[in-house]
């Protein structure tokens, strides 16, 4: 699950940084035309949408993670950490982490995944550590 999650995250990443890319080449010239037009807030209203989906990537990877360790996620309604998408730019309105939070949940998920290894590690360093006792006794076994 773990393979999964990461690998779909990556080639989610990678084609909002393409898209990204395709849209920094679209820039408007820096000239007064182009900001009276308003060809400058459109770019920078499309800059925003491009950083938001980026913000959603991101949340809805360290969700299904948190998930999966059993993490307890910050309440949505918890302002500092967390922001919504205007209707207009998306009609489901979903949450995403804005900085704050994204340090909160990648702690809180760190921290389980660590807690996973030491208990592991602790189970094959003493299994590891009986065997080396086991084969020690047979050796000194009288023959």
């Amino acid at each position: 699950m773990f393979f999964y999650n990461y690998i779909k995250y990556r080639v989610e990443l990678r084609k909002q940084k393409k898209d990204a890319k395709e849209l920094e080449k679209k820039a408007p010239p820096d000239c007064e035309q182009a900001h009276e037009s308003g060809q400058w807030a459109d770019y920078m209203e499309k800059i925003e949408l491009s950083d938001q989906w980026r913000s959603l990537l991101i949340t809805q990877y360290l969700e299904r993670e948190a998930d999966s360790l059993g993490v307890l996620l910050p309440s949505r309604s918890d302002t500092e950490l967390y922001a919504r998408v205007a209707w207009d730019d998306h009609p489901d309105e979903p949450y995403y982490l804005l900085p704050a939070g994204l340090k909160v949940v990648r702690d809180a998920v760190r921290e389980e995944r660590k807690h996973r290894r030491e208990f592991w590690g602790f189970w094959i360093a003493s299994f590891t550590g009986l065997g080396g006792v086991i084969i020690g006794v047979l050796s000194l076994w009288p023959k």
